[in-house]
């Protein structure tokens, strides 16, 4: 082998390995910005509180007998929770709202007057938990607060709601996007990329041995 023979050897081989890693390269550059985002949860698709009764702000002499929450979008009947407060932070109760297609609603104790917040949760029509808050004030109200009967009723949604905290965490997961196999689109994407790259690699790797067979000869 001459010594113009090997240097043009090298040369070859040199370029080739400059074409491969340039490829890899650009496969990264114009694969992973496509993969990505299938592996992150959608933030946008989130359902919205667009009404309530009472409206935020809404003063009333009596309070209210109802709390009525009207979402963008039919929420999950999912472990939902209302919780009602005074002025003072004390809590009056928390109970599980009837869920019916984009709407929650429950009964509401005799109050009497002071500000009082709701403090509310539901799981999105998206399978992601979403919460928020509605304030309104009594300025009148009933004499007496809720019942001892009324208390009893509250107690138990809340051990219901602890005891079923795993199936709002399993809504969660599922939001992530999935292919019609249930597979991650995010792997699918992955594993065609790498597919591809192994592909340019083996036919560079013979191309290589036959010129480096070439120049033997």
């Amino acid at each position: 082998m001459t010594a113009d023979t090997t240097a043009a050897r090298q040369t070859t081989e040199a370029t080739a390995r400059i074409m491969l890693a340039s490829l890899v390269g650009l496969l990264a550059a114009v694969l992973m910005p496509l993969g990505v985002p299938t592996l992150l949860p959608a933030a946008s698709a989130h359902d919205t509180l667009i009404s309530s009764s009472p409206a935020a702000g809404e003063s009333f002499e009596q309070a209210p007998e109802m709390l009525e929450l009207t979402y963008s979008d039919e929420v999950l009947n999912l472990t939902p929770v209302v919780r009602l407060t005074t002025s003072a932070g004390e809590e009056i109760f928390t109970a599980t709202p009837t869920v019916s297609g984009n709407t929650a609603s429950i009964d509401l104790p005799p109050l009497p007057a002071d500000d009082y917040q709701v403090l509310w949760r539901v799981v999105s029509s998206d399978g992601h938990p979403i919460e928020g808050t509605v304030d309104f004030t009594v300025t009148v109200g009933a004499e007496t607060t809720a019942t001892a009967d009324s208390k009893s009723d509250e107690e138990a949604p809340a051990t219901s709601t602890e005891e079923s905290s795993a199936e709002a965490t399993a809504a969660e997961q599922a939001d992530a996007p999935q292919s019609e196999s249930g597979l991650p689109l995010g792997i699918i994407f992955g594993g065609l990329a790498l597919l591809l790259v192994l592909a340019v690699i083996g036919a560079i790797t013979v191309r290589l041995r036959r010129n480096s067979g070439r120049g033997t000869d």
